[in-house]
């Protein structure tokens, strides 16, 4: 085996039956389920994060617009016209 380890699950017995019946390898579906969740959380992670970071960058670069447009308006108009 490479490096593997067991994990212990524990289901009723109605279950155990209905499991059987259905032909499937149970610890591949199992192993397949759980990389997806890690990937998944993982993926989770990484957004809120980059999140968090877009968040940071907005707020750094908050900006009054009006004072913006008045500043444009005031360059082409001049500052004495409304």
């Amino acid at each position: 085996m490479l490096n593997e380890e067991s994990v212990l699950i524990k289901v009723d017995k109605e279950t155990k039956d209905k499991m059987r019946e259905l032909n499937i390898n149970w610890s591949e579906e199992l192993r397949r389920f759980i990389k997806e969740r890690i990937r998944k959380k993982k993926n989770m992670a990484l957004a809120v994060a980059l999140n968090d970071r877009l968040l940071a960058v907005q707020n750094l670069h908050k900006t009054d617009t009006t004072a913006v447009i008045r500043r444009f308006r005031d360059a082409r108009y001049g500052a004495n016209r409304s």
